[in-house]
């Protein structure tokens, strides 16, 4: 056991410190469909989104499948995102424990664009701007998900979520031929008009490892699997990311007093995105009594999201297990974010 142990943080230790070796492969822009990498929870985010040893219930699906097969009863959850630009994304998801035979869940994931205004290139004689508005776009992003968890012993358990994914650009005119008028000396575009959309399939997958040395777990999930896609002549593909993490409640660790009025969590995660250089995330959370969290985390290398913070509240009304999560996120160059989740268990 204490070999696992040591060889799972070795790894994540050697992730963290291999940062700046990575540095010089900046793999960005080759992904699509981005908002499927925006983190949904707000307990996760509140701790840097080191998630993937600590996600619960059902908000779990988002995170690391694997975890939805503890749960013991019938749930729903929600969630809100007021992501950057004024853009808001939005989670809803349900799950059913079937007993001995693991847990099933079904979710919607969708982005809110807010309004936005298309615009075309037109010579100066029709408009000196050089440009026209053509009205708003009405610009769709939504995937439906499936998940199936199940525990296969005391210590392990695995998960797989599969997604259908669509995007609506709306219909637009885009140039076939170009030449210039002899008469006028203006450049003249040849246009024709298509419907911008693609659907395609997602796949995630979890496993999660109690390792039975005190309260230390080892998770690893792949997000966002999908083959490639192309608008035009580009290709690309989900933004698909490996995670691997560590988590522990460091209470057990020193010493063997009981500490039921609390509990300190604390969670690594190290990731290795397709579309940017490596990451590390870390996280802590302090719950009390069982009922209120206080939750903080720093997201290492990411290209927006900084440090975060949050808390959380549950309670049990007539057998009724609810929770409600905030999470606040700075974000470097855009206004910062704020994340809602409520969550029922019946």
């Amino acid at each position: 056991m204490k070999r696992w142990v040591v060889v799972a943080l070795g790894l994540i230790f050697l992730a963290a410190s291999n940062q700046d070796a990575f540095a010089w492969k900046k793999k960005v822009a080759q992904s699509g469909m981005t908002y499927l990498a925006v983190s949904l929870g707000a307990r996760e985010s509140a701790m840097g989104d080191a998630s993937v040893a600590t996600t619960e219930g059902i908000h779990s699906i988002f995170f690391n499948p694997a975890a939805l097969a503890d749960i013991s009863s019938f749930g729903v959850a929600v969630n809100q995102v007021n992501w950057l630009v004024d853009t808001r994304l939005y989670g809803a998801a349900f799950g059913y424990s079937l007993g001995r035979w693991g847990a099933v869940a079904a979710d919607v994931v969708y982005m809110d664009y807010g309004e936005i205004m298309g615009t075309q290139v037109v010579p100066h004689s029709v408009d000196i701007r050089g440009y026209q508005l053509t009205g708003k776009l009405n610009i769709q992003d939504y995937a439906f998900g499936l998940t199936y968890a199940y525990r296969v012993s005391d210590h392990y358990a695995f998960g797989v979520r599969i997604k259908r994914v669509h995007e609506d650009l709306g219909k637009a005119r885009y140039a076939v031929r170009e030449y210039t008028d002899p008469e006028t000396g203006e450049l003249v575009r040849e246009r024709k008009v298509k419907d911008w959309q693609l659907s395609a399939w997602g796949m995630d997958f979890g496993s999660l490892y109690n390792t039975g040395f005190r309260s230390l777990v080892f998770a690893m999930s792949m997000q966002n699997l999908s083959s490639d896609m192309r608008y035009w002549y580009e290709e690309f593909s989900l933004p698909l990311v490996f995670r691997m993490g560590i988590a522990a409640d460091v209470l057990d660790f020193v010493g063997e007093s009981d500490h039921e009025a609390f509990d300190w969590n604390v969670a690594i995660d190290a990731l290795h995105p397709t579309d940017y250089t490596e990451r590390l995330h870390v996280g802590t959370e302090l719950v009390i009594l069982k009922r209120y969290a206080f939750r903080a985390g720093y997201k290492f290398n990411h290209d927006v999201e900084t440090y975060s913070f949050g808390v959380g509240f549950k309670l049990n009304v007539a057998g009724v297990k609810a929770q409600l999560d905030y999470a606040y996120t700075a974000a470097n160059y855009f206004k910062d974010v704020n994340r809602f989740s409520l969550q029922f268990m019946f």
